[in-house]
């Protein structure tokens, strides 16, 4: 009998837990999008800005790539940045927090079993604005004690806000054309056919990120394509890094991965290699010592910094990249 009394609560708990990470698991990453540009015009190009910092003592440019936005509903200028190798678009809850309590709007969270154990809670029904493109999803990530809290007081509607990042996930089965000199990107359903050059076909993780194909010294390695890691034109996990350069050091950066602060170490590429099609050469590899952000199931990652000068087109349909 005291088995029957102890195995119901468990069995309750494992049904209501495995409910609830089924839910979590499938509920999240679908956006509805509309275009408000007018019917003619082909291609609707919204904005996004570069971010400048101090990395340690250094100060280095386009460190990031921000998108001005709103959240429907809320009167204040907002902030993602915009990270692609980043599964899921996420709002950051120390600023969010701020925000409703700025307000005095009751914050709608969906109360979630996993939620128990998760670093991420959520948010219904949530709108997102930037240029013309108006994105909504039933549930949306919540990181957990992220962002800066802005104290009541301090705040005020005209001022600009980050509350969080703008993933992969808002671009699935869409082509997303990001024009890096002009400062601007468009998610279009097809690719325009002054974009129809050079495309090639790439593999996609689960999660959306593209991965190209990076030839050198006579081989293929798997290069993630990673706009949140902005300043690297290859950073990799340190068992990685001798496939591309057997050089020494020449450059120490400290960064932040997720609020967590580590050093990266730079060595230059002597030999001329080819990514996803285009020829490079005497460009640094990053040794991501930490691990932090960069994951092993591929060589390792690529941001902007080979493509600033650049217009990169990803086919996340048809799974095919391109660089004009």
């Amino acid at each position: 009998m005291i088995y029957k009394i102890i195995g119901v609560p468990i069995l309750a708990f494992v049904i209501v837990g495995g409910y609830g990470y089924y839910s979590y698991k499938t509920k999240f990453g679908r956006w509805d999008v509309i275009n408000s540009s007018p019917r003619d015009s082909t291609i609707s190009w919204a904005k996004f800005e570069w971010n400048n910092e101090f990395l340690g003592k250094r100060y280095v440019k386009r460190i990031s790539m921000n998108i001005p936005a709103k959240i429907e509903g809320l009167p204040y200028n907002l902030t993602f940045q915009f990270d692609i190798g980043s599964n899921y678009t996420k709002i950051y809850e120390n600023p969010l927090k701020s925000i409703y309590q700025a307000d005095e709007i009751r914050e709608n969270r969906v109360k979630n079993p996993i939620e128990f154990w998760h670093k991420i809670g959520t948010i219904k029904d949530i709108s997102i604005r930037f240029g013309n493109y108006k994105f909504t999803s039933k549930n949306t990530f919540v990181m957990k004690n992220h962002g800066d809290f802005i104290p009541k007081g301090n705040i005020i509607k005209g001022d600009t806000i980050h509350i969080g990042t703008i993933g992969a996930d808002m671009f699935q089965n869409k082509v997303l054309i990001i024009d890096y000199p002009n400062q601007r990107f468009a998610i279009l359903d097809e690719i325009p056919n002054e974009y129809r050059t050079d495309l090639i076909d790439i593999e996609m993780k689960k999660n959306g990120m593209p991965i190209l194909p990076m030839k050198i010294k006579g081989k293929t390695y798997r290069i993630g394509f990673d706009n949140g890691s902005s300043i690297f034109p290859i950073i990799c996990l340190e068992k990685n890094t001798s496939k591309f350069s057997s050089n020494l050091d020449t450059d120490t950066l400290k960064i932040s991965s997720w609020g967590v602060q580590h050093d990266v170490t730079g060595k230059m590429i002597t030999d001329t290699f080819e990514l996803a099609g285009q020829k490079y050469s005497n460009v640094k590899v990053y040794t991501n010592h930490a691990g932090l952000g960069t994951g092993s199931s591929t060589d390792g990652n690529t941001g902007n910094a080979l493509f600033w000068d650049k217009t990169i087109i990803i086919d996340y349909k048809h799974k095919k990249f391109g660089v004009k």
